[in-house]
């Protein structure tokens, strides 16, 4: 039990790492190629001293050279001037001399060798570092547009129900719209109406178009003309039975 429980526990941590890796490449990768190209600089560095040692060699060696000749013709003068004993002395410098030259000559070849070596390895290193910093942009845009595409996606499910309720809230105005405009359609259908009754009466009130409609009032009117003009009447000559009896 204790095994699969340990088992389970490196699993664990194992998934976890790999979860911290994947959610931090993109920086992991940023520190590592930092680290390269600071490895890279130090190369360039040492490509360069190495460069400038073989220069201060190739001009001591110029120099020997130019020193072993001066005591080679000293020499032979000597040796022409019958100083065999100065020619000597001149031998063993020039032997000295030489031998310094030869070590400074392998200098130099290993200096050219090391310095092929480095220009190989940091001209190789850098075109590495190049592809590397391409793929590093590459990846910050492939997460950039991952973002975007999933901020993208969110905003559009969140704002799919205020999309509706907007579209609601639209539809709701425009039918408010729509009844004001059918309210004040039948306004003025109606002020339409009554501006044309009115026209009709003063058309009739001044004796034009159709007849005046006749009002309660001028019945009741002509009736108690009627009345009144009964009431002054005289009797007419026939009496009544009832006169006529005795």
């Amino acid at each position: 039990m204790l095994k699969i429980l340990s088992t389970l526990v490196r699993g664990a941590v194992a998934e976890a790492e790999e979860a911290v890796l994947d959610a931090n490449a993109t920086r992991l990768l940023a520190q590592q190629l930092r680290e390269a190209a600071a490895a890279l600089e130090h190369s360039n560095r040492e490509m360069a001293c190495a460069m400038a040692y073989r220069a201060s060699e190739e001009r001591a060696a110029t120099s020997l050279d130019q020193r072993i000749g001066e005591l080679e013709t000293s020499a032979v003068s000597a040796i022409r001037g019958g100083r065999d004993d100065l020619a000597s002395e001149a031998a063993v410098v020039i032997a000295a001399t030489e031998d310094e030259r030869r070590d400074r000559r392998e200098a130099i070849v290993r200096f050219d060798a090391d310095i092929v070596r480095l220009r190989q390895l940091t001209d190789h290193g850098a075109k590495r570092l190049a592809e590397l910093r391409r793929g590093l942009e590459m990846a910050r845009v492939q997460e950039a547009l991952a973002r975007a595409g999933a901020n993208g996606r969110r905003a559009i499910v969140v704002g799919s129900g205020a999309l509706r309720d907007a579209e609601r809230t639209l539809a709701r105005i425009k039918d408010r719209h729509q009844g004001d405009e059918d309210m004040h359609e039948a306004l003025e259908e109606l002020e339409r109406e009554v501006s044309a009754g009115n026209l009709d009466e003063r058309m009739a009130d001044a004796g034009f178009g159709a007849a005046k409609r006749t009002a309660s009032s001028d019945v009741l009117a002509r009736l108690r003309e009627k009345a009144a003009a009964c009431e002054q009447a005289p009797p007419t000559s026939h009496s009544s039975p009832r006169e006529a009896a005795p």
